[in-house]
């Protein structure tokens, strides 16, 4: 008997405290209802609105950002393009330089044979008209 009035006792103090506990579970519960209700009644409509309004001002900055970041890799662009540029012309002069200078040097070589050529060309007249002149005496 005694366990059985043992368990009577602990059921009847433990009901009181298991009610204390699902009323706090349940005040807990009303509470995060009404926090819920209240966001969706009064909170996430401001926020709706409030992004709404910004929405085309945050859009323009957004826009106005994208325009600047392609002026600025457009001008990069051009920046490397002149370089570019700039570098082919350094070539292109260099390349004329040697040309010029090669092409001198082959106008000498032709000066130096049509001079050769020339002189041999005066020594075969003379060698011509010393044998015509031998002709002539006869």
């Amino acid at each position: 008997m005694t366990s059985q009035s043992h368990y009577r006792v602990t059921e009847v103090v433990r009901r009181p405290d298991q009610e204390k506990r699902g009323f706090r579970e349940q005040r807990g519960l009303a509470c995060v209802n009404n926090l819920i209700i209240k966001l969706n009644d009064q909170v996430l409509p401001q926020t709706q609105e409030s992004m709404s309004s910004n929405i085309l001002s945050v859009l323009a900055k957004l826009e106005a950002a994208k325009q600047i970041t392609n002026r600025i890799q457009q001008r990069e662009q051009e920046e490397d393009q002149n370089d570019r540029l700039q570098a082919n012309r350094e070539r292109r002069k260099a390349e004329w330089e040697a040309f010029v200078i090669e092409q001198h040097r082959k106008s000498a070589e032709v000066d130096e044979e049509h001079v050769k050529a020339a002189e041999w060309l005066k020594e075969q007249y003379v060698r011509m008209e010393k044998d015509l002149a031998k002709f002539r005496t006869f």
